[in-house]
Parts: structure tokens; C-alpha cells; sequence
């Protein structure tokens, strides 16, 4: 073999091995499963449609009601934030109950 060859063989070996790391850590993150560690990490532009989906997944609206995402903006994302840094280990569906319960307030 010559010094090409070899490498070759050790670029694509560590490029292999690289991605076989990363899928092995990666693992779905998705609203649904995710923890209030996760959410306290986002971007800051991605927090209010995590938020806007945690509390409205699973609810049916009747009679035309409906959640305006701005209000989901301004208030459910700093208050999901402030209960997120008190229970960072917590689901994010966990506190949704909770979360709810103080924007009735």
C-alpha cells in the first residue's frame, strides 16, 4: 500500500467511526420528550413554538376558542423559563399543568 492509500483508509475510518459517536448520542429531541434542561438550552427563538405546542398538544378547542401565539410569547415562555430553573431535571409535559395554572391566574 502507499501513503495514499493508507490515508484514505484513515480519513474514512475516523469519518466512520465519527458518525457511529454521534448517532449512538443522538437521540430524538422533540417537545414531547424533552426535559426543562433542554428547553433552558434552546435558542431563544425556538422556545416559543416549544412552548405554544406543550400547551396546546392534546387539547380540543370548542366553540371557535383558540390560544394567540404572541400571548404564548409574552407570558407562557418567561414563566415556563422561571419553573424550568427551579426543576431543570423535570419533562417539560410534566410542568405543563402547572404552567397553565399560573397564566390562569
Amino acid at each position: 500500500m502507499n501513503k495514499f492509500t493508507l490515508s484514505t483508509v484513515g480519513i474514512l475510518t475516523t469519518a466512520l467511526l465519527a458518525t457511529a459517536g454521534v448517532s449512538a448520542v443522538a437521540k430524538e429531541l422533540t417537545p414531547k420528550n424533552m426535559s426543562c434542561q433542554e428547553f433552558i438550552d434552546l435558542n431563544p427563538q425556538t422556545m416559543a413554538p416549544v412552548a405554544f405546542w406543550m400547551l396546546n398538544n392534546d387539547v380540543d378547542f370548542k366553540g371557535g376558542d383558540y390560544v394567540d401565539f404572541d400571548e404564548t410569547e409574552t407570558t407562557a415562555v418567561p414563566l415556563t423559563l422561571e419553573i424550568c430553573k427551579k426543576h431543570p431535571q423535570s419533562a417539560l409535559k410534566d410542568i405543563k399543568d402547572t404552567v397553565k395554572n399560573e397564566l390562569k391566574k
